[in-house]
Formats: structure tokens, C-alpha cells, sequence
């Protein structure tokens, strides 16, 4: 059985999980043809096509599967995993959750809210590469929801030791909403596949988002809640 734990993002963000207030735009669009390169591969399949999906995509009234309902996302995470809500400290709200799969590899989930039309996956990524100044490598790559954001961040320890940390964001773009999933850890060391890196993919094409009719401003958290299972 999978376990839910809530906790403060404060107690929780380490030098990788800075993706909490909005600054300005990063530094990847000084040459607009790279640029156009990747928009141009966000809109070039339907990435959503095996998950994830929007609430109004499924129908759950005869689903066997156990889920878990946080509201803004119902996950189904499998035996093993260890599900954690992240919350505000100032706001108590619940921000983010993170899935641990072994002892070295993490998975953070993020729903952001979106404009009702266009693909507004680039500028979450603009937005998550001006929140990480620490980044000593910002690259993009092709992965499997369209175009994958890959740093290299500086990060200390629990012991007060200085290191590196790599990272890997998927951004999904649904009905109003991007899903932000970013691999840390072990899992962001696969950047050509691997176990751990596989396992959370399928955990994210098993996310149903419920973005809500709530107006919000494009780029803001969607806020999750404390989990029913279904």
C-alpha cells in the first residue's frame, strides 16, 4: 500500500525544488530560431495521447483501479511508492506532492494553470530556468511528453556538503492547465531511459489532472488537498 505524507515545502525544497515564485524570463530564447525549433516540437504530436488526462477525458464511475484523489490531480501510484504533500509554510496550502521510488530517485508533481488556448509549456519553462540561478547546465532535449528542460544545480547536503544535482522536467500541456513532473535523483541521471526514469513516466500517463473552473492567473500553482482514495 502506498503511503501519503503531508508536509511543509519549506522543510522539503532543497536547492532542486525551486519552483514556487514567479521572476522573470531565463536565458534559453536569445536565439528566437532555437526557440521556434522547440515550440514547433511541443505542438508536433499529441503528447497526451496515453496520459495524462484530463478529468473530462475519462470516466471513473465503474474504475476498479485504486486511486488517490488530490484534487487538482488523482494519481495511481504503485506498490512501493511513497507519496508526500508538500505545503506552503506562509499559506498552508498544498503546492506540490513527490513521489519517492527507492532510495535515490524522486518524481515532483506540479499543476500550473494555464491560458484557455495555446500551448503555454515554454513559458512554464522560462519561468522554472529563471527560478534555479544555481542551474551550471540548462539544456533542452526531445523527451517523452515533448520538449524536456535538463539542469545541472548546485545543491548541499544534510552533512553541509556542496555538490551537484541533476534534473529532469516533463511539461505536459492539458485543457487550462501544464503538468510539471520533474525527475530528481537517480531517475534524472536516465536521461536515455532506465529503470526508475521509465517507472515514473508510466506513473505520470496514469495522472488524471482536474484543473477546476476556478480563474486563475496563467503561470499560478494549482492547489492540491489531502487525499481520499478511490
Amino acid at each position: 500500500m502506498s503511503e501519503v505524507v503531508q508536509e511543509d515545502a519549506e522543510d522539503a525544497d532543497e536547492a532542486e525544488d525551486a519552483v514556487d515564485d514567479e521572476t522573470e524570463d531565463g536565458d534559453l530564447d536569445e536565439d528566437e530560431a532555437v526557440t521556434d525549433e522547440w515550440a514547433l516540437f511541443d505542438v508536433s504530436q499529441d503528447w497526451r495521447e496515453d496520459g495524462p488526462f484530463d478529468i473530462d477525458e475519462v470516466d471513473l464511475s465503474a474504475d476498479e483501479v485504486q486511486r488517490i484523489d488530490l484534487g487538482a490531480v488523482i494519481i495511481t501510484p504503485e506498490t512501493g511508492m511513497n507519496v508526500k504533500l508538500l505545503a506552503s509554510p506562509q499559506t498552508n496550502q498544498i503546492l506540490h506532492l513527490t513521489v519517492e521510488h527507492g532510495p535515490q530517485s524522486r518524481l515532483q508533481m506540479t499543476v500550473f494553470a494555464a491560458p484557455q488556448t495555446g500551448d503555454y509549456c515554454a513559458e512554464i519553462r522560462e519561468m522554472l530556468i529563471a527560478q534555479t540561478p544555481n542551474a551550471k547546465v540548462v539544456t533542452l532535449a526531445k523527451g517523452p511528453f515533448g520538449t524536456e528542460l535538463r539542469r545541472v544545480v548546485t545543491a548541499t547536503d544534510e552533512k553541509g556538503r556542496e555538490g551537484f544535482a541533476p534534473l529532469r522536467d516533463w511539461l505536459v500541456a492539458g485543457p487550462r492547465w501544464v503538468l510539471n513532473a520533474r525527475l530528481i535523483g537517480q531517475a534524472a541521471l536516465h536521461a536515455e531511459g532506465g529503470e526508475a526514469a521509465e517507472q515514473f513516466e508510466e506513473f505520470v500517463r496514469n495522472t488524471i489532472v482536474r484543473r477546476g473552473d476556478q480563474a486563475m492567473v496563467p503561470g499560478s500553482v494549482v492547489p492540491l488537498s489531502a487525499s481520499d482514495k478511490k
